[in-house]
């Protein structure tokens, strides 16, 4: 309506190519009494990776092998560590 106040957003209504839009979501690896778990927002609850004396020993691996799932083209991938 050319009479309509124009409004500074506009609202993009949902259509039938969102239902296959991609999921990014975080994923974990914590260490905890010697054990190491991966925390992903996807699964029902934490998945047992391994128990190590160095947690990233255990991580690495699943790690790994979470990025190899992927293309080699593939670029939307964050590494974050939070370390004290």
């Amino acid at each position: 309506n050319s009479f309509a106040r124009p409004e500074p957003f506009v609202m993009e209504s949902a259509g039938p190519d969102d239902e296959r839009e991609d999921a990014f979501h975080f994923v974990a690896y914590v260490p905890h009494q010697g054990q190491v778990y991966e925390l992903d927002g996807l699964q029902p609850g934490p998945i047992h990776i391994g128990a190590a004396d160095d947690w990233l020993d255990a991580a690495r691996p699943a790690i790994q092998q979470r990025i190899e799932q992927y293309s080699n083209n593939e670029i939307r991938f964050n590494l974050l560590a939070i370390v004290r």
